[in-house]
């Protein structure tokens, strides 16, 4: 792609409108706008905002298209409202919250450059803050479900019965694997904030029965405790989030739970193995700096790891820009 002056203003500019939708998201004028049009005092008064202020965002959200203006009134473009205006399987307002608790620690990434990973002071509140876990917690659901949909078209999981889900947050992928596969049953093992929104999830899409949601802080136990034997166990978007020694450790207490034959699969925003493509885990990757909490991977090194710790069998395919399955299978 050309590089032109354009290009680099759209680029550098880019933060403007992503606050404006990320403010407007917080602040509720999606959800607002969605039921009814108001002008831009009733939305103010309605979600007590400043009349101005509000009036200048709500501009700025009909110029970025994601609102429509119609006879001094305000309403949620039609797309809009289907991602951003209620708690559809396609919503996306946990994401852009959680993208939101984000955006100041983006702002320090010059600082964070020049000091290294050492000296940034680690965020906190993603797992004590209990508002703040459950929004990433849903986003990681909303975002999640079209890679879990994908994942169980392309990964063919016959014979499965026994399905361990280490870190799997909203249990998502249970709830989408369950629908294909009626006779298989799961273990989610996750912190217990984590949990707690697990179980709603599990519930709204009855999979009560079949999913056993299990506290574990799997990073920090020698011992998952969640029994052995499974078919399959399942790490999706987990290793990044610790450093090296931890997410190997993890493989290997997973490898541990596995029976003769049972297979691991690794899902991660994985680079490929020259380290500098694709796009999405590069920028991921200046996350985790940014948090103080591990790294992307190459595809590489997650097999590499897989046949130290034993696995055999390892393969890897790309699902998407973002997801890169690895596999192995215990002898």
């Amino acid at each position: 792609m050309t590089i032109t002056q354009e290009r680099i203003h759209a680029m550098a500019s880019g933060f403007q409108s992503a606050k404006i939708i990320l403010a407007a998201n917080e602040l509720g004028i999606f959800r607002l706008l969605a039921e009814k049009g108001l002008n831009a005092g009733e939305a103010a008064g309605a979600l007590n905002l400043d009349a101005e202020a509000c009036e200048m965002l709500l501009g700025a959200l009909v110029g970025l298209k994601l609102l429509e203006h119609k006879r001094g009134r305000f309403y949620d473009a039609p797309d809009v409202k289907k991602y951003l205006g209620d708690d559809s399987d396609e919503g996306m307002s946990c994401i852009l919250r959680h993208m939101n608790h984000l955006y100041e620690s983006w702002g320090n990434l010059d600082a964070a450059v020049k000091k290294g990973r050492a000296k940034i002071k680690a965020p906190s509140k993603l797992l004590s803050d209990r508002n703040i876990n459950r929004d990433f917690i849903c986003g990681m659901f909303e975002i999640g479900y079209p890679t879990a949909r994908k994942f169980t078209e392309e990964v063919d999981l016959t014979g499965v019965r026994k399905f361990a889900d280490i870190g799997g947050g909203p249990a998502v992928y249970p709830i989408a694997i369950g629908k294909k596969y009626p006779d298989m049953n799961f273990v989610v093992a996750d912190y217990p904030n984590t949990i707690k929104v697990a179980r709603g999830y599990v519930k709204k899409y009855g999979m009560s029965k079949r999913v056993k949601l299990v506290d574990c802080p799997f990073f920090e136990i020698d011992d998952l405790r969640i029994g052995d034997g499974f078919d399959m166990a399942l790490l999706s978007q987990v290793l990044h989030a610790a450093p090296d020694d931890k997410a190997k450790g993890l493989l290997k207490k997973v490898f541990g739970i596995l029976r003769p034959g049972g297979k691991i699969i690794i899902n991660e925003n994985a680079r490929n193995d020259d380290a500098y493509s694709p796009a999405p885990p590069l920028v991921f990757a200046i996350n985790m700096l940014i948090q103080n909490a591990g790294r992307t991977f190459t595809v590489g090194e997650l097999k590499g790891w897989l046949k130290e710790i034993g696995f055999r069998k390892i393969g890897a395919r790309r699902l998407h820009e973002r997801s890169v399955l690895v596999e192995g299978t215990k002898p």
